[in-house]
């Protein structure tokens, strides 16, 4: 199926849900492909279960949802981080496409503002 996109950004950690959350305030049409089954993948494998921010609270700054707890010198644990992502995601309504890998992106003819991202959908688990 073809469908065109303006946008598409590859990969959903960080970086990849702060972009997108600046094309959705901007109105502009999007999708982020991310391949594992849930965003901040990292975040939920690759640490211990023990891990915390190394950095206070106070210092979460994702775009539009900087930390309102109470706790601003504190140190948020592996748990609460993969909470804050999960719902930066729904809050916002970021368009997160879970279990895509991309594995090329390329130029379509001699239209530079066009762009072709082929790759394969898991099944989600």
């Amino acid at each position: 199926m073809l469908h065109k996109i303006d946008t598409v950004i590859v990969g959903g950690g960080q970086a990849g849900l702060a972009i997108s959350y600046y094309l959705t305030q901007e109105g502009r049409e999007h999708v982020a492909l991310e391949r594992a089954p849930a965003v901040a993948n990292a975040w939920r494998n690759q640490r211990w279960d023990s891990f915390t921010l190394v950095t206070p609270n106070f210092q979460v700054r994702m775009p539009g949802a900087e930390y309102s707890g109470n706790d601003p010198y504190g140190f948020m644990s592996l748990a609460e981080v993969i909470e804050y992502f999960d719902n930066y995601v729904e809050r916002f309504r970021l368009p997160v496409l879970r279990g895509v890998e991309v594995f090329s992106v390329e130029k379509v003819g001699d239209r530079l503002s066009y762009v072709q991202a082929r790759g394969t959908t898991k099944p989600r688990t």
